[in-house]
This record gives C-alpha cells, structure tokens and sequence, in this order.
C-alpha cells in the first residue's frame, strides 16, 4: 500500500466506517419506498423469482393462477443482480423479502468503505486517504440507494473491489493478480453492462506502464479471467435467443440519450421521459440501425444544439446531484418517509454534501486531465500515479459512454467513490505542487 497505517489515522478510519454503518443501517430500517417492485425492480426481481422457483433465467410475470407454469427464457438483462437477489427471493414480493435485501445491501454498502479506502491508500497519503473515506461514508446517494432493488450497491461493491484488485496489480504486478482482477471485472460486467469495453481501456494502460510483452502477459491473464466469467452468459443466450446478447436495453440507450434537456422537442412535461412522448420513438427504436440513423439526422439538422447537448450538458447531466426519472434529490424511486426528512444529522450531512457536490466534481475533472501531465512523474512514485491514471481512466470512460447514451444520474452513483478519491487526489496534486514550488525556489 502507499503508506503504513498509523494508530491515529486507524481510529479515525474506525470512526468514519461506524459513522458509514450507522447511516446505512439507519437509512435500512427507516426508509419506505412507494411500490418499490416496479419498472427496472420488477424485471430483476422476476428474473430472480424465476431462476429461483423455476430454473429458467426469465423476466415473465405469471398470475397467482398460473404460478407454477414455465416461463419462457430471454437475455433482456444481464444476470448479475437477479443472481444475488435469488439468494432472498424466497417467495412472491413481499416486505420481509424486501427488508432482507435491504439489510443485505446495507452490509454490503458498508463493505464499500473499507475497500474504497484500500484504493485511495495507493494513490493518497494516509489522512488524505481518510478524507475520501469520509465523503464516501456520507455520500447521501450511496445510502439512499440501499433502499433500491435495483443495481446500484452490487455494482458499487463490485466495482471498487475490482479497483482495488488492480491497484494491487499496479503495485506488485502478478499474473495472478491479472487473473483476479479480470474475474472480478467480468462479475461487475454481468452486474452492469456498460462496463464491457473498459478491458481494452485497461488493456491499453497496462501496455503502457508495462511495455508490449510483458503487458500482453498481464493483458492475456486479465483477459483469460474475464471471458471465463462471461462466456457462460455469451454461450446460454447464442442457444436461447441466437445472440451473445439483446440489443433492446442498448438501442433505449442510444434513444433516451437523444433528446436534449431530457425533453421532447423542448416539451416541458416531457422531461425525462420524452421518447414516451415521441410519435416516432416504435420506428426509431426498431434496431441500432435505425437510431444511429435517427441520431445522425438530428446532428444534419441542428448541430448546434445537438453538439452542445452532447458535449457539454450531457456530462453535467450525468454527475448532477438530482435524479431525473425518480422524486428527484437522491432518490430514485419516491419514499413515503426517510430519515433525510427526520433525522437532524441525515439533514446535516444531506446538505454538506449537496453543497460540496459540483466543488468536488470540478476538482474531479480536473484532477482526470491532470494526472496524465509529465510533470507530475517527478512528485508521485510512479506505482502511486498509474492507480490515480487507472481511476481516471474508468471516470472518463463512464463519462464517455454516457455522452453517446443516456447521461442518467443514478448512472454515476456507483462511481462516486472514485469521484470522492480523484477529486482529494486533484486537491493533493496541488497542495505538493505548490510546497514543491516553494522548496524550489
């Protein structure tokens, strides 16, 4: 790691974990959803009741007549949280089944915290390191999203483990430690999808830092280990649907994404939903083909608006504080109560993190852009600056791939405790740029 821990820096990484864990716990047990088996919910939450009950990997709804009748098999999402969720879904929707997956993911939000900060711990100085633990100890939208049944928490989870692993792998570079890393980014692409090309970023990073054969060693042990996880998927839908996937969720995508502001043709009561409104969305929506065509011609028709949409809101939309197809805030689907309307110290934190929000998101960007400056080769141990490259790299690539989709913000909740350690890292950055200034002269 990058520093050793001292017995002060450990008490206060004790005190933020608890402080975490009381949070998320209290969130848990106080937060009541209005009808949280619906839209993305109710498709995971059949997908597990299905593979569960009847063996078959199925987002089909059966009446209580009905129940025990076969299902038929589709791909329309990826298995990743169904799979989790089938370990609770003992029964038909009820609220003991959904309180234990609450709980589940309540621990496992908290188990976020200690990993992140064995991340930030290989790119930051100890306290330093501690401050990202604390902004994501109260991040509001990691917590509220323990309330969810949707992909938020697994993901996160998933995702900093895999950062972990490979901030590992910078440090002491093992094929072994490829291979794992890979396993565990193949588990986080079946969690969510949009992860599938950032192994060729990875890939191309590695060769970097490592030269061309003995990078494509390490390439070959991380790809080995992420095609293992993902051929079993690739292989049962080529049998069931003729494909290693649907295109569906990615053809919504590309259409959600089009419209700017959210908005059909700048239709105010169309916001967040405006292909609902769209006489045209059935026609546009038929394949990729036919929405690149889409796209392209809105481009030919108002480049103007459409570039500035993409270019510049786009990016702004997805790291934005408020969601946008949910009560708005933090939450993604309404709440009939929750302890940021109750609690005095939910209220405290909910608002200095919404204060700190868009400063810390700027210092983000910049630190992305930063990192990869020469000058900086000279202050960071080269180890320290290719984990702060490697997160970089992952922030831009989401950020990327919601520029050509659709930049929803409960996107980039998993992602905030990469948020929290670039932007202290940029804050690093120039802290030891100035003090090195001064010694210089």
């Amino acid at each position: 790691m990058h520093k050793q821990v001292s017995w002060s820096l450990l008490a206060i990484l004790g005190l933020t974990i608890i402080i975490g864990f009381y949070l998320r716990n209290e969130s848990g047990y106080g937060t009541r959803v209005d009808h949280p088996i619906r839209a993305d919910a109710r498709d995971f939450y059949m997908y597990a009741y299905n593979l569960r009950h009847k063996q078959t990997y199925s987002r089909e709804v059966t009446s209580l007549e009905n129940i025990n009748n076969p299902v038929t098999p589709d791909a329309m999402r990826s298995p990743g949280y169904p799979l989790f969720l089938s370990i609770f879904v003992d029964e038909l929707p009820s609220n003991r089944t959904i309180a234990k997956i609450i709980i589940a993911q309540m621990i496992l939000s908290t188990i976020v915290l200690v990993v992140a900060f064995g991340i930030y711990n290989c790119f930051l100085s100890g306290y330093w390191a501690a401050a990202a633990l604390l902004l994501t100890a109260l991040s509001p939208h990691l917590i509220a999203a323990n309330s969810y049944l949707l992909t938020e928490t697994l993901f996160c989870l998933v995702l900093v483990l895999s950062g972990c692993l490979l901030s590992l792998f910078f440090f002491r570079p093992s094929l072994y430690l490829a291979a794992v890393s890979g396993l565990f980014l193949g588990v986080a692409t079946l969690v969510r999808p949009g992860l599938q090309y950032f192994p060729i970023v990875l890939a191309a990073l590695i060769v970097v830092k490592y030269g061309r054969r003995k990078g494509f060693y390490f390439v070959a042990a991380l790809m080995i280990g992420y095609f293992v996880i993902l051929s079993p998927w690739f292989i049962r839908n080529l049998k069931i649907i003729d494909s290693t996937s649907n295109d569906t969720l990615k053809i919504n995508f590309l259409h959600h994404g089009m419209y700017p502001e959210f908005k059909f043709d700048g239709l105010d009561k169309s916001y967040g939903f405006p292909y609902k409104y769209d006489p045209r969305s059935g026609e546009i929506s038929k394949s990729t083909t036919s929405v690149l065509k889409e796209i392209a011609r809105r481009f030919r028709d108002e480049p103007a608006q459409h570039l500035k949409w993409y270019l510049i809101k786009k990016p702004i939309v997805f790291w934005s504080w408020n969601n946008i197809q949910g009560l708005g805030d933090v939450f993604l689907y309404p709440v009939h109560q929750t302890p940021y309307r109750s609690n005095f110290f939910f209220k405290w934190t909910h608002f200095l993190m919404r204060y700190l929000h868009w400063p810390l998101v700027m210092f983000c960007a910049a630190g992305c852009l930063m990192v990869w400056l020469p000058q900086f080769k000279n202050i960071y141990p080269e180890k320290s600056l290719y984990v702060a490259r490697f997160v970089s790299a992952l922030l831009l690539y989401f950020t990327a791939i919601h520029i050509i989709g659709a930049p929803f913000p409960r996107y980039s909740i998993p992602l905030h405790p990469f948020l929290y350690g670039m932007a202290i890292f940029c804050l690093h950055m120039l802290y030891t740029s100035v003090k090195t200034r001064k010694a210089n002269i």
